[in-house]
């Protein structure tokens, strides 16, 4: 928490410079892996302390990153947000301007379709056909991206230097999109698993302006975009599904602006 504090408060810091003096400073901070209450207030309290002297008056508020990529593309109003980078998460804001988020739980009890969740679906399909499972052009990419020729080589990259599985990801993409039958149920799968969350979560929270907004890096994968929004348009159909095109950032200042309300 008290690094945390430091880096936020040193950008601000950095970003206030030409703008001195100050009367009111409000900060909104959208912080992966901050989703608990009790964590967004001792991280907010910490980080109004780092700031204390910046300004007359200082408002902090600390949410999730979901919550300000939820900003970025609705604003106040109601929508649903899929995010999928490193890790996945569903939020929803109803008509009734309340919240509802399903997974964020992280790589060790969720993400589906996130890219630490393909990257090791398919690592696994590797270990699979080492150990005579189904072939896959995964293992020859494997071979010539990380030099992993065997069963040896595949468990010391992954247990001993620790490859970031997100970093597999697209490989598996690739392979899927040049229709490689073991890649492309491992996307099937993923998406679906994603897709499965949206469905939890329109059970819970009805009252949802029908459009969704995508955002992450595995967004950025064309074939992978386009995966998601054929499964989509099968779950969803009457729903619109874009891009988030403003950054999260731009959800973040919005929500600073309403604390000066």
């Amino acid at each position: 928490m008290d690094r945390s504090a430091q880096v936020l408060s040193a950008l601000v810091k950095e970003a206030l410079q030409a703008r001195r003096p100050i009367g009111r400073l409000a900060v909104c901070a959208g912080v992966a892996g901050a989703g608990r209450p009790d964590e967004q207030r001792v991280l907010a309290d910490r980080l109004r302390q780092e700031l204390v002297d910046e300004a007359g008056a200082v408002a902090v508020e600390v949410v999730h990153d979901a919550c300000i990529a939820l900003d970025a593309a609705f604003g106040s109003e109601s929508g649903l947000v899929i995010i999928a980078g490193t890790g996945s998460v569903v939020l929803a804001r109803t008509r009734a301007e309340t919240t509802h988020r399903v997974g964020g739980w992280g790589h060790l009890l969720g993400d589906p379709g996130s890219g630490h969740a393909v990257g090791r679906a398919g690592l696994r399909a590797v270990a699979a056909a080492f150990d005579g499972g189904d072939g896959t052009v995964l293992r020859a990419r494997m071979a010539e991206a990380y030099g992993v020729d065997e069963r040896s080589a595949l468990h010391h990259k992954v247990y001993q230097e620790d490859l970031p599985l997100q970093d597999v990801a697209p490989l598996v993409v690739e392979a899927a999109a040049d229709g490689d039958p073991v890649a492309m149920d491992i996307l099937t799968s993923q998406v679906d698993d994603l897709l499965r969350q949206v469905e939890w979560l329109l059970r819970e929270a009805e009252d949802v302006a029908p459009r969704i907004a995508l955002l992450g890096g595995m967004l950025q994968n064309e074939h992978y975009a386009a995966v998601l929004r054929r499964a989509l348009a099968d779950r969803v159909p009457d729903w619109s599904v874009e891009v988030v095109r403003e950054e999260p950032v731009v959800g973040a200042v919005r929500r600073a602006r309403r604390l000066e309300e």
